[in-house]
């Protein structure tokens, strides 16, 4: 069956099973009045390279991007795109700003008391950047000792990492939304390692020629990543989850991505084999 009949499936389905178990809050439909707008609001973080601005055109690209214009699009929706960042995309889920947002997000337990999730899109590693000559550390726990200065973004998984395995290290806690700050610290003298997803780190690395990936081969603190609703909003949930499966078994979604060349992502593929036997 074609991606488009089967989310076209999902869509009435959901539309017409969904709505009698939905709590009041949801009484009003929200899956309703979109299609009755012909429309999605989707939240969207700049994160390159899953989502970003061509500064002089304002079109919009991006390994997210084009997953969910691709989805949107079977759902004979269009998109309308909203722009939010880490620390307001919730409240404009919540605030109804936005229907969906497709801002990467590693999914916790803490976090899913604010949002709900999609099923995880792919699984995405840690890295840790250094100084270009830096000789001292063999291992990740190496980092762990007394007058070494870690700079992870606060709030963030790389934080609650450093924490947990890192406790004589010296933590440099940094309250922004830029992903790249911890590398900049390092780059820039003020750190001696920066924790960030690989995806972060290959990019940076690749422009940034004073500062290394330490272990390239060797991601640290795999989380799954995915997208998010307002909580209770389990049919959009639904409706994208049916999506991002047909992406990514038919192989689609990994050809979007090609062009954009990410790395250190990782998906839980699964291993068919013949039905009876």
């Amino acid at each position: 069956m074609s991606l488009k009949k089967l989310l076209g499936i999902a869509l009435v389905a959901l539309a017409l099973v969904a709505a009698p178990q939905i709590r009041p809050a949801q009484a009003a439909g929200e899956l309703q009045e979109i299609i009755k707008r012909g429309t999605i609001r989707i939240g969207w973080i700049n994160s390159p390279p899953n989502s970003m601005k061509d500064p002089r055109t304002g079109e919009l690209s991006g390994t997210y991007i084009d997953g969910a214009k691709e989805m949107v699009s079977q759902m004979g929706l269009k998109v309308e795109w909203v722009e939010t960042t880490w620390g307001t995309f919730v409240a404009g889920l919540q605030s109804g700003q936005m229907d969906f947002c497709i801002a990467g997000t590693f999914a916790t337990l803490k976090r899913a008391l604010a949002v709900d999730f999609t099923k995880p899109i792919f699984y995405i590693g840690y890295a840790a950047v250094v100084a270009k000559d830096e000789a001292r550390f063999k291992s990740i726990e190496d980092l762990n000792r007394e007058g070494i200065k870690i700079a992870v973004v606060q709030g963030g998984a790389a934080e609650d990492f450093a924490k947990r395995n890192m406790p004589k290290a010296q933590l440099v806690s940094l309250a922004t939304g830029n992903l790249t700050a911890p590398f900049i610290e390092v780059a820039s003298g003020r750190a001696d390692a920066g924790f960030e997803d690989v995806n972060t780190a290959t990019h940076f690395v690749a422009q940034q020629p004073s500062v290394k990936n330490l272990f390239p081969d060797k991601p640290f603190n795999f989380l799954p990543i995915a997208w998010t609703a307002r909580k209770g909003n389990q049919e959009l949930i639904s409706l994208f989850n049916v999506g991002i499966d047909a992406m990514m078994t038919s192989g689609r979604w990994a050809e979007l991505a090609k062009p954009y060349a990410a790395r250190g992502r990782f998906i839980d593929a699964p291993q068919y084999r013949v039905f009876g036997e």
